[in-house]
């Protein structure tokens, strides 16, 4: 049953949530810091306590490698067990010089006698490596946990590898990232083009040039194939990149997928969580006392090259069909549009294609809402943002079962066809094309047969003007 689309079409636009041009980086301000008290081994039922490392300050939300001890020591003759997680940083709170706030974060190169107390180091070299012991370690934050043990070749790599990104990527593609990392943020959506942030890094006399502290970024998602999490892209910059300073100054630095270094192994896939990571020095050079300050952490979103859809609007509300119409910032390929039922879920509506920003819909209901989505589409590898409308179309006249006495007589018809009133009164007939275009319009004064001249094949709309209301009928040509 056809019914009849008249009067105007209520539209309610509004855009799918957007995705904003810049991310701060969770707790990338440095504001807040917690104290995390020492460790300490009991020893004589408890009788002596003896501390194992010192009280330490970690900006909140962030997370420094462990080293974990699981063994037992002789002490005055007895044996005891020796178990503790030994965080291995350096990290305290720039309050007089930051960029913005009142706190930014410093990042220091260490011994491991700087964060065990004596006893517990005169312990720890009769029980662990001494290259472990007299190792210059950086510190190393992160918005996720590391794996200190398997993220050590990382950081070592920094040394030998100034120049090309690949080597990380390479480093980490086949393995499961979890082997490296946990957690991280989620990017919701978001396209990361760059990391950005102010900093001072201050060496200790021997030339940042010979430093390989950095900045990292980590894009991942999980493969549902592959049931684990998988590296899609990175971004990294070298202490000698970002140079001696005295005052905070800007940093940016760019992040490059997976596919751009491997195009032939590799498709684009965007990262659904990001890891941020700063390392202070690292230990292929020795720069002990290096310091590395960072503050204002945020991601900025990729340029798009499709541009965005806007001013997406309704052109055109003839009986039965609409035309909607939209501008676009850029100038994609072609454009996506989906549509459905109000409340459908993308992905699961009807879709066409379009090569201008213009989209006809036919035989809508009336009294009907409808979603429609469009975006924009650059070849196979890029695509703007949704924009979402809603549509409600308006009824504003009458059912054709309520005009049960109209007929169009023969229907399908060749070059001409009567419309039979019967005991129906109407004022108006007018025949639409398909594209809502206003074919013929016939004032009636009291007939009951009107002669309608059809000018060429295809489908057209016969509104009937009544007193109750209005009725449409569908004629095709032949």
């Amino acid at each position: 049953m056809f019914v009849c689309l008249a009067g105007a079409l209520l539209c309610a636009q509004r855009a799918e949530a957007q995705v904003p041009d810049t991310m701060d980086v969770p707790f990338g301000t440095f504001e807040e810091w917690d104290l995390y008290p020492a460790d300490s081994l009991s020893v004589m039922g408890g009788m002596i306590k003896l501390p194992v490392n010192y009280d330490h300050e970690l900006p909140r939300g962030w997370s420094v490698p462990v080293y974990v001890v699981d063994d037992t020591f002789t002490y005055s003759g007895m044996e005891v067990p020796l178990n503790v997680s030994l965080p291995l940083a350096v990290t305290y709170a720039d309050s007089v010089n930051a960029p913005e706030g009142r706190k930014a974060l410093v990042a220091r190169t260490f011994l491991f006698s700087e964060v065990m107390t004596p006893t517990a180091m005169s312990l720890a070299e009769g029980l662990l490596d001494s290259t472990l012991t007299q190792m210059l370690l950086p510190t190393i934050l992160t918005t996720g946990q590391v794996n200190l043990t398997n993220l050590l070749p990382l950081v070592q790599q920094l040394s030998f590898n100034t120049t090309e990104l690949s080597w990380m990527l390479d480093l980490m593609d086949t393995a499961d990232m979890n082997d490296y990392l946990t957690g991280g943020f989620a990017l919701n959506g978001f396209k990361p083009g760059k990391l950005e942030g102010k900093f001072i890094y201050r060496d200790p006399g021997h030339g940042s040039d010979d430093d390989n502290g950095a900045v990292i970024m980590i894009g991942t998602r999980y493969d549902t194939a592959q049931h684990r999490r998988v590296l899609v892209g990175a971004g990294v910059k070298r202490l000698y990149e970002l140079g001696d300073s005295v005052h905070y100054v800007p940093f940016d630095l760019e992040y490059t997928s997976l596919s751009s270094y491997f195009p032939q192994s590799y498709g684009y896939y965007d990262a659904d969580t990001m890891v941020v990571m700063v390392i202070s020095s690292a230990s292929g050079k020795f720069q002990h006392g290096s310091r590395l300050f960072v503050d204002e952490l945020r991601l900025v979103s990729r340029p798009n090259p499709c541009g965005q859809v806007t001013n997406l609007h309704v052109v055109k509300n003839a009986p039965m069909n609409v035309q909607i119409a939209w501008n676009n910032t850029l100038a994609p390929d072609s454009w996506e549009v989906e549509y459905g039922p109000a409340g459908f879920v993308r992905g699961l509506g009807t879709t066409m294609t379009v090569t201008d920003s213009t989209a006809y819909f036919y035989w809508m209901e009336v009294n009907s809402q409808y979603d429609i989505y469009v975006r924009g589409l650059c070849g196979d590898t890029a695509e703007t943002e949704w924009v979402f409308m809603t549509l409600e179309t308006a009824h504003v006249g009458i059912e054709e079962a309520q005009g049960e006495g109209i007929r169009l007589m023969p229907n399908p018809a060749a070059g001409r066809c009567v419309l039979d009133l019967g005991n129906e009164e109407a004022s108006r007939v007018r025949l639409y094309a398909a594209d809502g275009r206003l074919v013929r319009e016939l004032t009636v004064r009291g007939e009951r047969e009107v002669e309608l001249t059809l000018p060429c094949a295809g489908v057209y709309v016969v509104e009937v003007s009544q007193a109750a209301g209005r009725a449409c009928k569908r004629l095709i040509a032949k």
